[in-house]
């Protein structure tokens, strides 16, 4: 399970069709439509990879939303390791720094991305 350190916790991060309900109720958007809504993936010119931009360090509501999807992970991930899911947004804002805001991006994506995957019968 991946994990991310916010404050001075470790906090495994777990998705599911739980998870992905709780993030359409939650956050308002589709896992799909996080690359948008949450993470603000934005490519300026389409010939060049490099020039991929990712908004969610300098968008407010897209920070508070990824704060939102870090408790909803982070909460899963928690009670999964049997332990108390207690992650609040305010707590996750307040202790994540700002300079790993991409990093937990790119966390959470991966993670998605592992439950979004189909598993293939041996």
């Amino acid at each position: 399970m991946k994990e991310i350190k916010i404050g001075k916790r470790e906090i495994p991060l777990f998705y599911s069709t739980f998870e992905m309900i709780a993030i359409q109720e939650e956050i308002g958007c589709t896992a799909f439509q996080l690359r948008e809504e949450v993470f603000g993936i934005r490519q300026e010119d389409e010939d060049d990879p490099m020039s991929i931009r990712m908004e969610c360090a300098t968008d407010p509501e897209k920070t508070k939303k990824l704060g939102t999807l870090i408790r909803i992970l982070g909460n899963a991930g928690l009670e999964e390791n049997g332990e108390k899911g207690d992650l609040t947004d305010k707590w996750i804002l307040r202790n994540m720094k700002p300079g790993m805001i991409l990093a937990y991006a790119v966390a959470l994506m991966a993670v998605i991305q592992e439950g979004n995957s189909t598993e293939m019968p041996p």
